[in-house]
């Protein structure tokens, strides 16, 4: 018998609607009347206009009630932007799928499973309920800005915290990069009070020091398959606008690209274009120049003479092998340095 695979799509707007569902508002415009006496008020007013943090009401937002597993949950989906719009499901996923506490029906199941999917380290015995201390949330915060944004992990200079010793083990890594990102601030005694349960106000504040963070450390999207000829093209045309040279490029959308064949398109493309001099080569012994189209190899040369790119230890350029997007990138880049230089 044939199986009927059906494809669920869910969103982050679905998971923000369960929350209207129950009284909570994203209205964008409305404005909380509770937050005259909070410090991080401008903060919070930030994060609802971006319709990441919702009140129990409409006007209030309760900053000193203490944050829920499930509302962390549904905060961090809100302000990493996650949702399911790439993912293929052959049943309709249940939260409880996830987590044997979560309730299926409730407001916040939406986001528990856009948070599973999406590899969001939340413990597999979570309570929904459970009020959740500083340090949880701390560590749930880092390691998912960290996990969705593919940021590198850093080993931040150890600061004293004067009640470490009742941190959990798990989650000091976390804290002390939480303290490097400038996510959390120890307070005057220099204590961050780790099992103290965590406020709303205090919650929201981590988020956006957070996504403050984000807005320029962010690691550079990479990938491991070749780039193709249109992003190639994209590459060579944006290192000449750099330089101040509009230029149109035509080539075959579907043609491979090697380092052979994108490394003579752009020094070619950069000389004709003036941006790059006809130079005399003493030519490098390139251990595989018979793999090289000998109408390509002058281009070549021309690239290892000017550093634009460079040969394997072993002395082998691999002129078949594809480009990754951030290895074209690199020789573009190489190039602008090049031309720029000669300039001088």
């Amino acid at each position: 018998m044939k199986k009927t695979i059906k494809t669920f799509t869910l969103t982050a707007a679905t998971a923000l609607l369960s929350l209207s569902l129950v009284g909570q508002s994203f209205a964008a415009t409305s404005s909380f009347t509770d937050l005259n006496n909070i410090a991080s008020k401008d903060k919070i007013v930030s994060l609802q206009q971006s319709g990441i943090v919702s009140g129990m009401t409409s006007t209030l937002f309760a900053p000193q009630e203490k944050m829920t597993a499930a509302q962390s949950a549904q905060l961090l989906v809100n302000a990493l932007g996650l949702n399911l719009d790439l993912v293929n499901f052959v049943k309709e996923p249940k939260a409880n799928d996830y987590f044997a506490n979560a309730s299926n029906d409730a407001w916040y199941a939406q986001a528990l499973i856009v948070a599973a999917v999406n590899n969001i380290e939340l413990p597999k015995d979570l309570n929904p309920t459970k009020k959740l201390t500083r340090e949880e949330f701390t560590h749930q915060l880092v390691r998912a800005i960290e996990i969705s944004k593919n940021l590198p992990l850093i080993n931040p200079v150890v600061v004293d915290i004067k009640d470490s010793d009742q941190i959990t083990v798990d989650y000091s890594g976390s804290i002390q990069r939480g303290l490097k990102y400038g996510i959390i601030k120890l307070n005057t005694d220099g204590k961050f009070n780790p099992k103290d349960e965590i406020t709303r106000a205090d919650a929201a504040e981590e988020v956006y020091n957070a996504l403050d963070y984000l807005k320029t450390h962010q690691a550079p999207v990479t990938s491991k398959e070749p780039i193709s000829a249109t992003q190639g093209v994209q590459l060579i045309t944006d290192a000449l606008g750099k330089l101040g040279t509009d230029i149109k490029i035509k080539i075959d959308p579907d043609a491979k690209v090697t380092r052979e064949s994108f490394t003579y398109l752009l020094v070619h493309t950069f000389q004709t274009s003036e941006k790059l001099p006809m130079i005399k080569l003493n030519p490098v012994d390139i251990k595989d120049n018979d793999k090289i189209d000998l109408s390509n190899v002058g281009a070549i040369q021309t690239a290892l003479a000017l550093d634009i790119v460079e040969l394997n230890e072993d002395g082998t350029f691999h002129p078949q092998d594809g480009l990754t997007l951030a290895e074209a990138t690199e020789i573009a880049n190489q190039a602008v340095k090049a031309a720029e230089g000669l300039k001088k």
